[in-house]
């Protein structure tokens, strides 16, 4: 592999973990794009469609903060999902202003056909690795992601909904 020239101290850009980690995920985000053609959604679009099904009906700002997504990529994708009938909306039962999408009977197939396509991917990633490897992968990357990002807690919904 071809390396830029290294500074004083012996940095190398391409063989950086960073560059690497960015270059694994590109390769990573084309192969699950094309994992999921056909489903008319992209990878953001189906993990926020996966997240609704986990977590219930969550409002754009739940979803940008929870995330770490941009409101703008969020609503792109909200009205993506809505667009080809994946997500519902319906006000929120107690603060009424703020609008809540849950999946539709669609969106929850798409999810399923997208989940089976997401687990095939997994295969073929963890593949690479020993199993062994794959584990510790994983566990070095949450390192990684709790320390630059400062928190591993769960999502927190700004608006509760109060069942009473």
């Amino acid at each position: 592999m071809a390396t830029t020239p290294r500074d004083p101290e012996g940095f190398s850009w391409e063989e950086s973990l960073p560059y690497t980690l960015w270059r694994t995920q590109n390769a990573v985000h084309r192969y699950i794009q094309g994992a999921i053609e056909g489903l008319g959604v992209t990878v953001t679009q189906l993990g926020l469609a996966v997240h609704l099904d986990k977590l219930g009906p969550l409002s754009a700002s739940d979803m940008s903060r929870g995330f770490r997504i941009t409101p703008q990529s969020v609503a792109t994708a909200l009205a993506r999902l809505d667009k080809i009938g994946w997500v519902e909306r319906r006000p929120h039962p107690v603060h009424g202003r703020v609008i809540l999408y849950e999946l539709s009977p669609a969106g929850l197939e798409g999810v399923r056909v997208g989940s089976q396509r997401m687990a095939e991917v997994t295969e073929r990633v963890n593949a690479v690795l020993s199993p062994e490897g794959s584990r510790s992968v994983v566990l070095e990357l949450r390192k990684i992601l709790l320390e630059l990002e400062g928190s591993d807690r769960p999502m927190e919904l700004l608006w509760p909904i109060r069942t009473a």
